[in-house]
């Protein structure tokens, strides 16, 4: 049995893990929701880096990874990884946050599908397209978060219809309004 703040430092582990996983996941444009939820506010549009809270979350979990270190089994693993490595590697990464904070061509390289909306898109059309993602079935929203072109052809599909809006020449209740 462990003590209990192996448990805890296992449990932050736990979490941190999870949270670096997310943000690669959203890095990698594999996951759109949380991105998309930031077109649909009113007011002023906050940008959202993820690339810079990506690179902090992996230090973090490098550090909680060092304290565990010496709470591993197998003894060959703690000889093959010793924490130094693991302290480097978390300096590294929060250096990599802080370098890429100050550059704006490295903070918005990823996603590139969220920063190729913001430069092609008026305010009003990533609002449509952020309420016009909630209103896609999930199973189409799983397809279009794994194909980048789909998603752009369904993101063009929703500006076209935002500029010319959506009317049906050939709708018979078009003549009472």
């Amino acid at each position: 049995m462990q003590d209990p703040s192996t448990q805890i430092w296992w449990m932050l582990f736990i979490i941190s893990s999870a949270m670096t996983g997310y943000y690669g996941a959203i890095v990698g444009g594999v996951f759109k929701d949380s991105l998309m939820s930031q077109f649909r506010k009113y007011g002023e549009e906050n940008r959202i880096y993820p690339v810079v809270r990506l690179l902090g979350v992996a230090g973090l979990t490098s550090m909680i990874l060092v304290s565990l270190l010496p709470h591993i089994n197998p003894a060959y693993l703690r000889e093959l990884f010793p924490r130094s490595i693991f302290v480097l590697l978390a300096f590294a990464f929060w250096g990599a946050a802080l370098v890429v904070l100050q550059q704006p061509t490295l903070r918005q390289s990823f996603p590139y599908w969220y920063f190729e909306l913001l430069r092609t898109t008026s305010r009003q059309e990533r609002r449509q397209i952020g309420y016009a993602w909630l209103r896609i079935p999930r199973l189409m929203r799983l397809r279009l978060n794994g194909d980048q072109s789909a998603f752009r052809v369904w993101a063009e599909l929703v500006r076209l219809t935002v500029i010319y809006g959506a009317h049906d020449p050939d709708s018979p209740w078009d003549v009472w309004t």
